[in-house]
């Protein structure tokens, strides 16, 4: 079997799992949840610090992405809107966000890019946020990958209660690591800090770990852990008091001392979550959140719990003109079930690495609603494969979906890859 970089692209993973085979792809993306939170620091897309919000809260988001892949160029686009509303009486949280990434693929084990965007969220505050983190990541193998970023945050803080408006810019770092192994375990690490504090690198340090397991009917489980330390130091001058100084008294005068604080926040985060449909994915999540605090005689515990439901589907707003297809795996009477829907003209024919590649390939038959269908001998292992059409006596390779699993061919085309374990 050949081995080559496969690119993968996943939400909240860095390798590029699931490519983009077509010119252009929307996606439109809807979420729903409800939950439970003791502090707004743990509520999805919230992140601000405040224990008084200890409140039942909603969640709607719909989000839209358009990408545009022109061979070793590729544009992704993503906007949406937020609701946020508390089962109490404190305001909604609510607002846009918007980001462009772009990224060149260098070789088959470098590609480089820039990420920007801004966010504008209100609640009994306004906070508009904008980045900019150009970035480069290195594949040592197909299943492995090394992310490094570095650029600039700026915050901006206005309605605050009983402070004045603020603004802000932070530099930052991030180096990230990711890799599968045995084709269903995810392992991600982070760390990420702050280049203004390189003398003291501690402060605005912040590490993390995920441990995720997926299974074959689409389901996944995540596990995670985070750390960040935050240390300050600051001066106060103390009246010595005393007399008038001189031979005749003890001398007067002022004192300064240097007090440090060091504070640490561990996070624990645990979430499943389960295909219902090819468009409808249900999820639960929970959260543990632990402060400490050298100025804290007893640590601080938050929780978040939550669960929901997720929409996607892909519209045909703009598309590629080539014909789309979207292969749907499933283990039936002890063989792989290709089901795939095609409503063009021609015979269809799956070809790859179970019958070395050989033409026509596997013929699928059709069965209702344009859909078809073929029944594999599979066994463990990885198999990259296309889908034929033949139509007057003319033959064209189909083009995958932006959800099909693909591996460069090495010819300038993509593979499909199917994992039996």
């Amino acid at each position: 079997m050949r081995i080559k970089v496969i690119t993968m692209l996943m939400i909240g993973s860095i390798l590029p799992f699931s490519s983009k085979s077509q010119d252009v792809q929307t996606t439109i993306t809807s979420e729903f949840r409800a939950g439970y939170s003791t502090n707004t620091y743990l509520n999805p897309f919230f992140s601000e610090w405040n224990r008084t919000y200890d409140s039942g809260y909603g969640f709607n988001s719909t989000f839209g992405q358009l990408f545009w892949d022109k061979g070793k160029h590729k544009f992704d686009i993503n906007g949406g809107y937020i609701y946020e509303p508390f089962f109490s009486e404190q305001p909604a949280w609510h607002g846009y966000l918007a980001y462009g990434k772009y990224l060149i693929d260098i070789d088959q084990n470098f590609n480089a890019g820039i990420v920007a965007g801004t966010s504008a969220f209100q609640s009994d505050l306004e906070r508009n946020l904008s980045w900019i983190r150009p970035y480069i990541t290195w594949f040592p193998s197909g299943f492995t990958s090394l992310n490094f970023k570095i650029g600039s945050n700026f915050r901006e803080y206005t309605n605050l209660p009983n402070s004045p408006d603020t603004s802000n810019r932070f530099n930052s770092y991030s180096l990230e690591f990711e890799s599968w192994f045995n084709f269903r375990w995810q392992l991600k690490a982070g760390i990420y800090g702050s280049l203004d504090n390189l003398s003291s690198p501690q402060n605005g340090l912040s590490t993390s770990m995920s441990l995720g397991r997926s299974f074959l009917n689409g389901s996944k489980l995540t596990s995670e852990i985070q750390f960040i330390n935050y240390s300050s130091e600051f001066t106060t001058t103390i009246d010595d008091g005393g007399g008038p100084g001189g031979p005749f008294g003890p001398p007067g005068g002022t004192t300064t001392q240097t007090q440090s604080i060091d504070d640490q926040i561990w996070r624990f985060k645990l979430e499943a979550a389960y295909p219902v449909t090819n468009n409808i994915a249900a999820f639960v999540s929970a959260d543990r959140l632990l402060y400490q605090s050298s100025s804290l005689e007893t640590g601080i515990s938050d929780v978040q719990i939550s669960g929901g439901l997720r929409f996607s589907f892909i519209p045909n707003i703009i598309s590629s003109r080539k014909n789309i297809v979207e292969p749907v795996w499933n283990y039936k009477d002890e063989e792989h079930q290709i089901t795939l829907k095609f409503r063009g003209e021609g015979n269809l024919y799956v070809v790859g690495d179970f019958n070395n590649w050989e033409k026509p390939g596997i013929p699928l038959r059709e069965t209702s609603g344009n859909k078809y269908v073929a029944s594999l001998n599979l066994e463990p292992g990885l198999y990259e494969y296309r889908i034929l059409v033949i139509r007057d006596n003319e033959q064209n390779w189909l083009e995958f979906s932006n959800d099909t699993t693909t591996v460069n061919d090495s010819f300038g085309g993509v593979n499909a890859l199917k994992i039996v374990e």
